[in-house]
């Protein structure tokens, strides 16, 4: 099986810290180290680093290979750089794959995500590689979830599946799209069947991209252009012209449809999606106290994430709760934890206000 390892999106909910040019998957996260880093150094513990692949922009390689010295260039498949969400991206990605190991499944692994402890998130490759060669079924991470994560998709699980491992495999009854209404979410993860949906999609390259060609017949015929002119000369910008006149859109579009035909195998392992900087705090923060980074003065104040870039600078919080303060270079966020969702926004608004030195 191959892991591929997706780190070519904007982060644009981690806005001040992700920047266009350098988003926050390759930024230091866990102490000096990027998310990035972090899910290499793990992979590379059980798998072989020939069978890891890694989908970004053309524009972040230089980075990435700075941070990541066991990835061969050649195990890199970049899409061009256009803001085209996950669904064209991914696309490249099965096609790519198609082509070199047709008969081989593959494992999507998301790059802005924390896996621990590390061992059961390393047996949990394994062990949905058995399954899917077995059933040949469309097979997805899901996890109980036990706080409302905004912008993460939902499930409905049905009966438990057999599996030789000690790992829980369910059919999936039901695909519930993301929300950004807290209170919502909030109320659906109460039902006791409903778990996050973690990604870690497993499934073989042809019968994702079947599913392009029946749910999204556009992209598919771009993918089939971009299929027929790699390894020919003039490849890189035969497929810019294609890519860029694929719709946006993500993944989710398509294979949601083969998610409620298939498995999904709950996930060992404690999992948080850094999407947002309320998954940060939640990840960090001990007992509803302010997380910091840098010189911060916490005074009759809690549930405040508080991160600072110029160490010399001092910051203090006084009397507020269930804030996020972000302080870097040239911008400054400041904003209620339950609407971190929102911050996306603020991108869009600089871009129309011609403000994009700060995107």
């Amino acid at each position: 099986m191959k892991l591929i390892i997706t780190a070519g999106g904007q982060g644009t909910k981690f806005w001040p810290y992700s920047r266009e040019a350098k988003p926050k998957q390759f930024q230091p996260i866990i102490k000096d180290k990027s998310l990035f880093q972090y899910t290499v150094e793990t992979l590379v513990k059980s798998f072989n680093a020939d069978d890891i692949y890694v989908s970004t922009k053309r524009r972040y390689l230089g980075t990435a290979l700075e941070q990541v010295s066991e990835i061969p260039v050649k195990n890199y498949i970049l899409e061009p750089d256009y803001k085209k969400n996950r669904g064209p991206a991914e696309g490249l990605v099965f096609v790519t794959m198609s082509i070199n190991f047709p008969d081989e499944p593959l494992m999507l692994i998301q790059v802005d995500c924390i896996r621990t402890p590390e061992d059961a998130f390393l047996n949990m490759i394994t062990a949905t590689e058995k399954v899917v060669k077995r059933d040949k079924k469309f097979i997805t991470g899901g996890i109980k979830a036990t706080y409302p994560i905004l912008g993460v998709d939902y499930m409905q699980l049905g009966d438990e599946i057999v599996s030789d491992d000690e790992m829980e495999f369910y059919k999936v009854d039901k695909f519930v799209p993301r929300t950004d209404d807290f209170y919502k979410t909030k109320k659906l993860i109460q039902d006791f069947h409903i778990v996050t949906h973690c990604n870690h999609t497993c499934w073989y390259p042809d019968l994702l991209l079947n599913d392009y060609k029946k749910y999204n017949p556009g992209w598919y015929k771009s993918l089939m252009e971009i299929k027929d002119v790699i390894g020919k000369r003039g490849e890189e910008k035969s497929i810019d012209e294609i890519y860029a006149q694929m719709e946006s859109g993500p993944t989710e579009d398509v294979i949601s449809h083969s998610m409620n035909e298939g498995y999904a195998i709950l996930l060992p392992f404690k999992w948080v999606d850094f999407g947002t900087w309320d998954s940060m705090y939640e990840y960090f923060s001990e007992d509803n106290k302010v997380y910091s980074e840098g010189k911060v003065l916490s005074l009759d104040a809690e549930g405040n994430l508080v991160k600072i870039k110029n160490p010399e600078k001092l910051v203090a919080v006084v009397g507020v709760k269930n804030l996020v303060v972000v302080d870097t270079d040239d911008a400054l966020l400041i904003i209620p934890r339950d609407r971190v969702s929102d911050v996306s926004g603020v991108v869009k608004k600089l871009d129309t206000e011609e403000l994009r030195e700060f995107i």
